[in-house]
């Protein structure tokens, strides 16, 4: 779950593994600059690390704001249940202020009458009390209309309606009047306001508020950035919609610009790395659970880059990261005789776990479809020889290796001459080495033999990751 608390500290400087701080650089100056910009999305699936962004670009804006900004952030789906986007919109601009501060009094008072009216008080207020639902609720000042409609008069709820008629017949110049408000109290101090999780709320709160923006805060020095999931907006606007409702075109009407938040990065070689890729090891690294030997084998990092990581989330990693943390709490020091290897199980078969079930599953039942494995792992069929060196058999071909006895097919030949097969034998050992598991050669390659240890470590981590069902 998303600690705001702790995240409202972060800054680039603090942590920036994806490079993420020119792209804030570069928001600040659109809305420093005379191009209009707002409202804004900055765009970025789910669990790609857009509230982090968020709080970060916000403590970026404060932390040299020569235009003297306000700037607020609304988590709107924890507004979601009040049912008032306005409300709540309006409570973060009146909070830039003081309790006795002139400004904030002249805008409340602005905000009220034009806030009454879209909110629905009166109607509520009149429903309550025609039905006799939550009494409690009912505010004092109504109650001398609820005793005269016990009494039978009909007075109290025609003074109401002519009241919510008058407000009708007024909305344009209460709506004015609240822009006006706002125009004044952002004159000198602009506003930006960061609008973050709208795409997890319910469709009609999400849809409420896209509309206040547009109709109440489309206002000179008022900046709106709303950060969300674009896709899950628009499937929420065909659900309050229909169908058959042009999303796209509805939702950037509303909007201006939008900042999509990329997710790779450039690495040391100048090659894209995956943001999860990258995240991956900031966690591992960052885990108060995984021993420090562990973090070191750098094997365990190289397995995220040869498995197709497009639909973990930055959020399904840190679960993955979860999964291996739990087995290490399971696992018996005292049983280990391949430390390296069994690290490296322990984080393929993790992956397996949180990336496909069908695969995990065809491990535990020892009958995996070679071509299906090979295809997750973007390995290649194996033919070994004593020439073969450490730069043709990576990691993921070890991995291959290892599980070429639960394959349907075997995956990895051998010469078929004793002695050819028996120098292919010494130079895959010599490969093994290199993980510390040249003892188990003669295992690995002898199909019908299966009393490698590793086979039991397999069905003991497979075991584990099964006993409790880490949420996913």
């Amino acid at each position: 779950m998303t600690d705001y608390n702790v995240m409202k500290d972060f800054t680039f400087g603090s942590r920036d593994e994806f490079t993420r701080e020119p792209i804030a650089e570069k928001i600040i100056k659109l809305l420093d600059s005379a191009i209009d910009v707002s409202p804004m999305i900055i765009d970025g699936k789910w669990g790609t690390g857009k509230t982090e962004f968020c709080f970060k670009l916000k403590n970026l804006i404060e932390a040299d704001n020569l235009n003297n900004y306000k700037v607020g952030y609304v988590n709107a789906f924890q507004a979601d249940h009040a049912n008032e986007p306005l409300l709540t919109l309006i409570a973060e601009v009146a909070g830039f202020y003081g309790e006795d501060d002139d400004r904030r009094k002249s805008f409340i008072k602005n905000a009220i009458p034009y806030l009454r009216l879209v909110s629905g008080i009166g109607i509520k207020a009149i429903a309550s009390l025609a039905f006799g639902k939550y009494a409690a609720d009912i505010p004092d000042e109504f109650q001398e209309g609820m005793e005269a409609i016990e009494e039978g008069s009909d007075s109290f709820i025609d003074q109401s309606l002519e009241s919510i008629i008058k407000d009708q017949v007024e909305a344009e110049k209460n709506l004015a009047d609240l822009k006006a408000a706002l125009v004044s109290i952002s004159t000198k101090t602009p506003i930006i306001l960061l609008i973050d999780e709208l795409d997890r709320c319910r469709p009609d709160f999400a849809v409420m508020m896209l509309e206040t923006i547009k109709h109440v805060f489309d206002v000179k020095n008022v900046q709106i950035i709303l950060i969300t999931n674009a896709d899950q907006l628009k499937a929420t606007i065909k659900h309050s919609y229909g169908s058959e409702t042009n999303s796209h075109d509805y939702l950037y009407k509303f909007f201006k610009y939008q900042i999509n938040l990329p997710t790779a990065t450039k690495g040391t070689e100048g090659k894209s790395v995956e943001n999860n890729v990258t995240h991956f090891k900031t966690i591992v690294q960052a885990s108060n659970v995984i021993p420090q030997e562990f973090k070191d084998n750098e094997f365990i990092y190289e397995i995220p880059t040869f498995l197709d990581l497009s639909e973990l989330s930055l959020r399904k990693i840190e679960q993955t990261v979860r999964c291996i943390e739990t087995l290490i709490i399971f696992e018996d020091k005292e049983q280990s005789k391949s430390q390296i290897v069994e690290q490296i199980l322990m984080v393929f078969l993790s992956f397996v776990y949180m990336i496909d079930e069908g695969t995990f599953q065809e491990i535990n039942n020892k009958e995996i479809d070679d071509v299906k494995f090979l295809h997750f792992t973007n390995a290649s069929q194996l033919n070994v020889s004593e020439y073969s060196s450490v730069e043709e058999l990576g990691l993921r071909d070890i991995i291959s290796i290892i599980f070429n006895k639960y394959f349907g097919q075997e995956c990895l030949y051998l010469p078929t001459g004793h002695f050819d097969r028996q120098r292919a034998a010494q130079k895959l050992s010599e490969i093994l080495d290199i993980y510390k598991f040249s003892a188990e050669t003669d295992y690995l390659i002898k199909f019908k033999d299966n009393n490698s240890y590793i086979y039991k470590y397999i069905d003991h981590t497979i075991n584990n990751l099964l006993l409790f069902d880490i949420v996913k």
